[in-house]
């Protein structure tokens, strides 16, 4: 599967990307969402050839890549599935962006995900219908505000909106499944207060860099921790000085760009203290010059079983309030 910088790449020329395969440009598209989406919630990718049920979290794209050549999701189901944490998403994706774009390609995701739902025995309020396309037509927009009520929220994602999560993902690589959820809610919800796809996609703009903001700022400390991390790494002495880590982060170009997007700075005392927090630095000693503190970094090993500790902890907390 390509990597996250890739995949925003290739949305971003989706017209270049797509013109390497003229004849099955439809099929490729399919497998493009489906990888995105995998990036997106830092889940498994599968085929549905190789689908892996044991895998309780996984997003499955119903085509096929087998003998080398790609093959559409068959009628009758829905393109992509995607098993998160704590919700599901069955995911429609389609090139067309004339009139016909909802009767042709929209219209049947409900049937699928009441397929879908009845197959997996899923309470229904725990799915969300995702219509992905290049470009929203505005009958499929019209059809989305007058529609019957349904158990599933609708969610239709433009090109541009699932390259801004994507980004979102890639440097907020800790963002949780239900970060997402809440975004699609939000856009669900904002379909029906906006009269007209023009007025719809200028408001959805800037709910979702609100969005991307909210997300990144609430994991900044495991960003700028990791970073810090990576920098004590490079530098391969027992125990750093916090102003010796600033000075590479400073440099780091994705750091520079994390802090941008989120509209802050990062200072030597708040480096020390993420560390600690995060556990995976400790102060071990001070400069005997200025006082400043000497990180040394946590081994992976200690990190990881520190983790396992609480996620054991967590499961057991979930199993006794079931």
């Amino acid at each position: 599967m390509p990597s996250g910088r890739t995949l925003e790449s290739y949305l971003r020329k989706l017209n270049e990307y797509l013109g390497q395969f003229p004849y099955e440009q439809s099929t490729y598209f399919e497998q493009l969402i489906g990888f995105t989406f995998s990036q997106v919630l830092s889940l498994p990718f599968y085929e549905v050839g190789s689908d892996d049920p044991q895998v309780e979290q996984r997003v499955v794209w119903q085509g096929s890549s087998a003998g080398g050549r790609l093959s559409r999701a068959p009628s009758g189901t829905p393109d992509i599935v995607a098993y998160c944490c704590g919700f599901h998403l069955v995911i429609e994706a389609t090139l067309k962006t004339g009139a016909s774009q909802w009767s042709q390609e929209f219209a049947q995701a409900v049937r699928h995900c009441d397929d879908f739902v009845s197959a997996n025995g899923l309470d229904p309020s725990a799915v969300c219908i995702v219509l992905v396309t290049p470009e929203i037509h505005e009958d499929t927009y019209r059809s989305l505000r007058h529609r019957p009520r349904t158990e599933y929220p609708f969610v239709p994602l433009e090109i541009a909106t699932l390259s801004a999560m994507v980004r979102t993902s890639i440097l907020a690589f800790t963002m949780r499944n239900l970060d997402l959820r809440g975004l699609l809610n939000e856009i669900s919800k904002y379909v029906t207060r906006s009269v007209t796809v023009q007025e719809f996609r200028t408001g959805l703009e800037d709910k979702v860099l609100g969005w991307q903001k909210d997300v990144m700022r609430r994991e900044k400390g495991a960003f700028i921790g990791v970073k810090a991390y990576e920098a004590m790494k490079r530098i391969r002495r027992p125990a750093v000085a916090v102003s010796e880590i600033f000075e590479s982060l400073i440099r780091h170009p994705f750091v520079g760009q994390y802090l941008k997007i989120i509209g802050e700075k990062v200072n030597v005392a708040e480096i020390e203290t993420i560390l600690v927090e995060q556990s995976l630095g400790c102060c071990a000693g001070r400069t005997l010059q200025t006082g400043e503190c000497l990180i040394e970094r946590v081994p992976a090993v200690d990190f990881k079983h520190r983790g396992s500790i609480l996620i054991r902890v967590v499961d057991e907390i979930s199993r006794r309030a079931d």
